[in-house]
This record gives structure tokens, C-alpha cells and sequence, in this order.
């Protein structure tokens, strides 16, 4: 009777056992995404492993540079909200950053709403009251400590991402990261590849050749600072062996830029000589500018009775604008055409068979291929910047 009785209680037990899943091997174990039970654990640049879903729909990017390299990947159309800088007036009207000429679509607050303040100041209630809850977010310029706080603040991943200089590792890195969770990483590899071969061939033409000396003018940082700041490592000198006489300058001011002092420009034109001056056109207006600095280092300081008309480049007229590039951080496709225009600039022979223009629209119409606008791109920023490449004439 015993017998009877234990073989029924466990002949109970398991029924019990089964009914409620808890010997089932099969039931998965991951609980990433409620719908699909998958998941994918992203290693940020931060060091933090962070648990996406492994289908991205929806998408936002916070601080400077992660919506365009969304862009350049082509996943656009996955952003549900957009930084304040995306719908000023000037980058409705007259968008001067290549990837919001390509999409400007993100200047219709009503399908784009706001999620913060530009540089990464984000807004916690307004990302937790969008109509499409994102499933990832991609966070510039930040660390471990700040991502971590925005992921606890809106309940949702946060992968960050170390933004880095044109063709650099840390640029790499963040398009193979970005890749990875979008599931883009045959793209990101195309974009890395391009400024790969884009970077070495420039050196391939110019390599060897006799050196150029060359200054750059008016660099733009958070703003435009007149004709006396300018950068030692500028990459398009870089990458066509452009000897740059301010290399040895170092940072100044607490808004992190450089700038030489007034004499530096006669002293280097005097040893070893400045044979090109190439002027960043965010600096094209500045002596138009109230303060009497911005009148005497604006762009007419080269003319006529202006501070450095004297200068051998100025009586030359060896003076020519490009592109500006460091617009809401580093806009890597107008370093690559910056670069191209230089060439043609200073080794006319090497760069022969090279249109300026044409190649930068053909950078640009690969960086955007899958945006809504993806040609002439040139024209347009070049419309709204005032110039062109070429040559600056102050007749």
C-alpha cells in the first residue's frame, strides 16, 4: 500500500513539474527582447558590455557626429528624434554639414522631435515621451560614467562611441560598432575601406615630390576665429605632403583651438617662405563682423592695405578657400575633398586628370548613397558657405 501511494505522489509531481515549464530544456534563457528572445551584447569603446536587441528599429543619436555616421551607414531612416542643432534655422534654410543637406528630412520637428540640446545635453523626458520608443542609443563624446547615466535615466541601451579623425582607429572602430548593432557591417567596411584607398591614394600622387610650404587660415572651432587660427596637423596638407608651417604650433584659449600670434605669418613667410595660403571658409564673413579684430584678421586682411597684403602669397595671389570641416566635430567627407582640392592646388601636373568639384560630389554621393538627396551636394554647401574651391579674388 506504501508502494502505491509514493509511486502516485511522484507520478503527481511530475505531471505538476511539466505543466509548469520548470524541466523544459528547450525554453530559452535569454531575456534581451520580449518578442524574439534574442539578443546581442555589444563591448563599447567605454568598456561596458551592453545587451541590444537584436532587430534595430528605431533608433536616436546623441552628441556630435553619431547621426552622421547613422548616415553614412544608411540606417537614417531608423531615427525617431533629433538634437536642437538639426532644426535651427540656418540648417533648415541653408544646411552647411553635408549629411543634413542629404537628409533633410530631420528639420520636420513633428516627425523628428526633440531630444535635447546639440554636444550631447540630452533631455530625459522628452527621449521617454517619444511616440517610438528607440532600441538603441549612440552616444559621442562621452565616457562610461556619462552612458551609463543615460541608459539608467530612460531605461534603454546606450553604446558609446570614441567619434576619432578622418581615417583614424577610433573612427574605424565606431562604424564597425555601429555596423554590429544595425546590422551594417558589410557597409561600415565599405566606408572604412573608402577612406582607406581615398587616403592613400592622395599620398601615392604626392609622395616623393618636391614639398610645398602652405598655411591654413581661419579654422573654425565652436565658431570662427578669424584668419590667426588655424592647425598643425591639418589633414588634407597630411595627406598630399604639404609642408604646413604652423606644425609646431600648440593650443590656445580655452576654447581649445589654435591660433598664432600676429607676427607669425611674416615670420614664416620669411623662413621657410609660405608659398600657398588656403583659407577655411567659415572664416569667408568674418571681417564682416562688428568687433575691429574681426575686421583686421578677416579674410581682407590679405587685400589691398590689409595686415598681410604683403605677404608672398597675398601678392601672388596664392590664396584659395576650402571647405570647412570641423562643423558639429569632424565632417570626414569634406577632409577627403579638401584634401583632393589641395592636390590640385599645389601639384597641378600630379592631379592633371582630378576635377575638384566633381570628386567632392563624388565622395559625398557615396557617403550618403541610401539618403534622400545625394547629388550636387557640392553646390549646395558651397551656395550656402558663400564660395567655392578656387581661387579668392579681392577685386
Amino acid at each position: 500500500m506504501n508502494r502505491i501511494r509514493i509511486l502516485l505522489t511522484l507520478a503527481i509531481l511530475g505531471i505538476l513539474l511539466t505543466s509548469c515549464g520548470c524541466i523544459d530544456s528547450s525554453e530559452p534563457q535569454n531575456k534581451g527582447n520580449e518578442e524574439n528572445n534574442e539578443a546581442l551584447t555589444i563591448t563599447d569603446p567605454y568598456g561596458r558590455q551592453v545587451v541590444i536587441p537584436d532587430n534595430i528599429e528605431h533608433t536616436i543619436c546623441v552628441g556630435p557626429g553619431a547621426l552622421r555616421y547613422l548616415c553614412y551607414l544608411g540606417e537614417q531612416d531608423t531615427v525617431v528624434g533629433v538634437e536642437d542643432i538639426e532644426q535651427w534655422e540656418e540648417s533648415i534654410d541653408s544646411p552647411q554639414k553635408p549629411y543634413r543637406i542629404a537628409n533633410p528630412q530631420f528639420g520636420d520637428s513633428e516627425k523628428y522631435p526633440y531630444i535635447g540640446a546639440f554636444r550631447g545635453k540630452y533631455d530625459a523626458e522628452s527621449i521617454l515621451t517619444l511616440k517610438q520608443t528607440p532600441d538603441v542609443i549612440f552616444y559621442t563624446y562621452s565616457n562610461a560614467e556619462d552612458a551609463d547615466k543615460l541608459s539608467s535615466d530612460v531605461g534603454i541601451p546606450v553604446v558609446g562611441l570614441n567619434y576619432g579623425n578622418t581615417g583614424d582607429e577610433n573612427m574605424k572602430q565606431s562604424l564597425q560598432i555601429m555596423g554590429k548593432v544595425m546590422d551594417r557591417e558589410q557597409r561600415a567596411n565599405e566606408v572604412i575601406n573608402f577612406f582607406e584607398e581615398e587616403i592613400a591614394e592622395l599620398n601615392e600622387r604626392t609622395k616623393d615630390k618636391e614639398t610645398p610650404t602652405a598655411y591654413i587660415a581661419g579654422i573654425s572651432y565652436r565658431g570662427s576665429h578669424g584668419i590667426l587660427s588655424t592647425q598643425p596637423d591639418y589633414p588634407p596638407f597630411e595627406y598630399v605632403n604639404v609642408n604646413n608651417v604652423a606644425s609646431g604650433v600648440s593650443k590656445t584659449g580655452d576654447w581649445e583651438g589654435y591660433q598664432v600670434g600676429a607676427d607669425a605669418l611674416f615670420n614664416w613667410d620669411s623662413n621657410p617662405g609660405i608659398d600657398y595660403i588656403f583659407v577655411d571658409l567659415s572664416t569667408y564673413d568674418f571681417g564682416e563682423w562688428e568687433h575691429p579684430y574681426q575686421r583686421k584678421y578677416g579674410i581682407n586682411s590679405f587685400a589691398s592695405g590689409g595686415v598681410y597684403a604683403e605677404l608672398g602669397a597675398a601678392k601672388n595671389s596664392e590664396i584659395y578657400g576650402v571647405m570647412p570641416y570641423n562643423w558639429y566635430t569632424t565632417n570626414h567627407g569634406n577632409v577627403l575633398a579638401d584634401a583632393w582640392y589641395v592636390g590640385k592646388v599645389v601639384y597641378p601636373a600630379e592631379f592633371e586628370d582630378v576635377n575638384p568639384q566633381e570628386k567632392a560630389n563624388e565622395i559625398y554621393s557615396f557617403l550618403y548613397a541610401e539618403s534622400p538627396v545625394n547629388e550636387k551636394i557640392y553646390e549646395t554647401m558651397t551656395d550656402n558657405f558663400g564660395h567655392e574651391f578656387g581661387q579668392i579674388s579681392f577685386e
